[in-house]
């Protein structure tokens, strides 16, 4: 089996490298009958109608030859100059993403130098570091550039399908004529990346309280207690207070230690918005899971941040995501980073919300649906009153399944749209019954600290 998918896996990347098309291979097809199907035609010979007839197929034969001739040099000039600026080591290419809000994600991508065929084409397939490969694209440029313009820059709005990083570890360039029957190709190698970002949605106003300092300008109207203190020891010092001796120390140890007073901190300037992407269902594999379920999650947090950032400068971002390196802008923004980070960010299972929340800075954590109930229930108990806890109910994210939803999926959808497959897997699964399970547990958790 394992081998049959290699077989087949090979022959899919050699595909990418075959130099004419499938257009080429009907045309040629459908021209070669024509033309053999009308030489057999009964004619009688020495007329002028023969004679006419003959010159014309001949006519037609000759141009169509001179045709596919000025396509396939036109692409092999354009291909060859490619190559030999790549041996020259000076063909640069690269990626950047920009906002949007729609349901695709525009990528402008800069190419050059190199040379379009003559009324040509130049068209993209990038290779994935995990072994993937997208489909074939053309940019859209702002204004179509001329055969000798030696730069390709433009434009692609690629279809959202899950919110990650696509990292690039070559691009296939192809050359194409403006018949389309003749393609080139030509394996860049790059190290090139761009991501899909989270996207904003509607949210209720939030409320935290700031729990940490950082420093002495901004206050707070409620004085906060700092925790701790209380229990705190120190050795007796002339200016302390006698009072605050503890003698049961003295009588055990004959050390004379004084109590910390418990303080009222005036100030508290940072707010530590903690997110955990801790999942107890360990089906790493589950489409849903890592796929629409994981996409929800991701732009439910984004949405909480940018809520929380709108009404606290400093609003700091905790989360259980092991470090990985983020934007390669230039002067990146702290909020440009988080929203990276959002994006590189996975379920895992190794860090839970015990090993995970700093209580003693905590303001608010946010959980999902695939959290340890226990465990939340074990912080709600202890800390609600100092850290406000959001839950985000991943069933959400299909909504309510209907009758009318059910016909049109069967009738009218049908079973290659994605969505359509998936919200039907959705409605029929376990991991849908154990999630909303775990939902009706945490959300009386949660309803009991609010």
């Amino acid at each position: 089996m394992l081998q049959k998918v290699h077989i087949r896996k090979t022959l899919r990347q050699l595909s990418y490298f075959v130099p004419v098309t499938f257009y080429f291979c009907l045309f040629f097809i459908g021209s070669s009958l024509c033309y053999f199907l009308l030489r057999r035609q009964p004619r009688r010979a020495g007329t002028p109608f023969h004679d006419i007839f003959i010159l014309l197929l001949r006519i037609a034969l000759y141009a169509g030859c001179l045709l596919f001739l000025f396509s396939i040099l036109s692409v092999a000039v354009a291909w060859l100059y490619f190559i030999i600026k790549i041996k020259k080591r000076s063909v640069k290419f690269h990626i950047t993403t920009k906002d949007f809000d729609t349901p695709y994600q525009p990528i402008e991508l800069l190419l050059h130098p190199i040379l379009r065929p003559i009324l040509g084409f130049i068209k993209l397939r990038f290779v994935y570091d995990s072994g993937g490969s997208s489909d074939k694209i053309q940019l859209v440029e702002d204004r179509h550039s001329n055969w000798y313009n030696k730069k390709l820059e433009g434009f692609y709005d690629w279809k959202i399908e899950n919110i990650r990083e696509f990292r690039i570890s070559a691009v296939i360039v192809y050359f194409e004529d403006f018949l389309q029957f003749f393609s080139l190709a030509y394996k860049l190698n790059t190290s090139e990346r761009f991501y899909t970002p989270p996207q904003m949605q509607r949210q209720r106003a939030l409320h935290a309280r700031s729990r940490n300092t950082e420093n002495k300008k901004d206050r707070i109207e409620e004085m906060r207690r700092v925790e701790g203190d209380l229990f705190n020891y120190k050795k007796f010092s002339p200016d302390d207070d006698t009072r605050r001796i503890v003698w049961k120390i003295y009588a055990r140890n004959r050390e004379l230690m004084v109590r910390s007073p418990e303080l009222l901190e005036p100030y508290a300037s940072h707010l530590y918005l903690y997110v955990s992407f801790y999942s107890t269902i360990e089906d790493a594999d589950n489409e849903i899971l890592e796929g629409p379920l994981l996409n929800f999650y991701k732009n439910k947090v984004w949405t909480v941040y940018k809520t929380l950032a709108s009404q606290n400068a400093h609003v700091r971002w905790v989360s259980d995501q092991p470090q990985k390196s983020v934007s390669s802008s230039p002067n990146p923004s702290n909020e440009e980073n988080i929203k990276h980070l959002i994006a590189l960010s996975d379920w895992q299972g190794n860090k839970d919300l015990l090993n995970f929340v700093q209580t003693k800075n905590a303001a608010m954590v946010v959980v999902s649906s695939l959290t340890n109930v226990e465990q939340v229930r074990q912080l709600a108990e202890q800390y609600g009153r100092e850290i406000s806890f959001l839950f985000v109910p991943l069933s959400k994210c299909f909504g309510r399944q209907g009758f009318w939803d059910w016909v049109k999926w069967i009738f009218l959808q049908g079973e290659k749209i994605t969505s359509a497959r998936t919200k039907a897997h959705w409605a029929t699964s376990g991991l849908r019954r154990e999630i909303i399970r775990n939902e009706k547990a945490l959300r009386k958790i949660i309803a009991g600290v609010e």
